[in-house]
């Protein structure tokens, strides 16, 4: 059976903080509701009125560039937040939330979860490390594409899916979740050819293969390097 990597241990979801009497409590106050792959939870520039709780599914957030080009910044996972920043304010959705699997959330009303962050100081607690740490991972992902380019972007997207959805492999890293070179393009805001391009360079190099349609990570030190990942910290390099 494949292990994760111990890097994935370092992330400490959301719901995972809360006492399991917290955790009940919270769920008190809202609804379950399934959706499908695709379908979206709220639009970039909507006013937010629900936050969810991921218990099953992945849900990918994203911006529209100038350019009216797909730009992914989060992929939220199991015992993660969706809609946190809308807490607190009347600030609209800066992104967008798309359910990126089939899901199974847990949907809360923005106004009675405000109202339970004032009796609760715990769960309240929670909601601002979650917000700082997701703030921060998100500076760090436009960090990594403004000071190293397109191909800074690429690697630190590659590191990120390792860290998230790696496995342990034979020959190094192995992402556990198909990718195809147009949906990591929506990572870096770039176009499927260059990703391919990308691709080809770090294969050569003996970098990177892929293995029945899965990318597998050979030399992960080498994408770590370019991008001196030695400032970062771990918990924060990640997709969610």
């Amino acid at each position: 059976m494949s292990k994760k990597l111990y890097n994935y241990k370092n992330y400490n979801p959301f719901f995972e903080q809360l006492s399991e009497e917290n955790q009940q409590h919270l769920l008190l106050h809202g609804e379950k509701v399934t959706v499908p792959k695709n379908k979206i939870l709220f639009y970039e520039g909507e006013t937010v009125k629900y936050i969810y709780l991921i218990t099953k599914g992945h849900v990918q957030m994203s911006k529209m560039t100038m350019d009216d080009k797909k730009f992914v910044i989060h992929i939220k996972r199991e015992n993660d937040i969706v809609g946190e920043f809308s807490l607190f304010n009347d600030m609209r959705a800066s992104m967008t939330a798309e359910a990126k699997t089939p899901a199974t959330l847990i949907r809360f009303d923005k106004d009675i979860l405000e109202g339970l962050f004032i009796q609760n100081g715990e769960i309240a607690t929670a909601f601002i490390k979650l917000f700082a740490r997701n703030t921060q991972a998100t500076q760090a992902k436009f960090s990594d594409l403004l000071l190293y380019g397109k191909t800074g972007a690429f690697y630190s997207i590659l590191i990120r899916f390792a860290h998230s959805y790696g496995v342990e492999h034979p020959e190094g890293i192995k992402i556990d979740m198909k990718l195809t070179n147009q949906e990591l393009a929506y990572f870096i805001g770039s176009t499927r050819e260059t990703v391919n391009r990308m691709f080809n360079e770090l294969k050569k190099d003996g970098v990177t293969e892929i293995e029945n349609g899965y990318i597998v990570i050979k030399k992960i030190e080498e994408l770590k390097k370019h991008l001196h990942c030695e400032k970062c910290p771990l918990e924060i390099c990640t997709l969610s």
